[in-house]
């Protein structure tokens, strides 16, 4: 068992970006932070040391090589991650687990994120 992602936690970029998931589905929360569902991470852009974005704790370093450099951050992929939930679901969609990660694409090409902090540790599932 692992625990769930709720509002509130955050994700990294291969390229030392940190972003926090502001928004979590309010018809199951934990402490009153909604569970994250898979598919909402989708669209998710980590911001840039230039251009930062909301829920933005750490910008992505993703640049082309010129001088100067253009800041091209990661940008969470639209297909769905590994790392849902078997068993709870919200809506028919599932939650996502401290396990999660996903593909990005960036200025550097493709990538991967992960959970750098679930926002919670008290609700586990498979």
């Amino acid at each position: 068992m692992t625990f769930v992602l709720v509002q509130g936690a955050v994700i990294e970029c291969v390229h030392q970006g940190k972003l926090k998931i502001m928004a979590g589905d309010p018809r199951v929360t934990v402490k009153g932070k909604g569970v994250v569902l898979g598919g909402s991470e989708a669209g998710l852009t980590f911001g840039s040391p230039t251009v930062p974005v909301p829920g933005m704790i750490t910008p992505c370093q993703a640049a082309t090589t010129t001088t100067p450099p253009v800041f091209q951050p990661c940008k969470t992929a639209a297909t769905l991650p590994v790392g849902l939930t078997l068993k709870l679901t919200v809506g028919g969609k599932p939650a996502l687990l401290a396990t999660a990660s996903g593909a990005t694409v960036s200025g550097q090409g493709p990538g991967i994120w992960k959970v750098s902090d679930t926002g919670q540790n008290v609700l586990e599932s498979l």
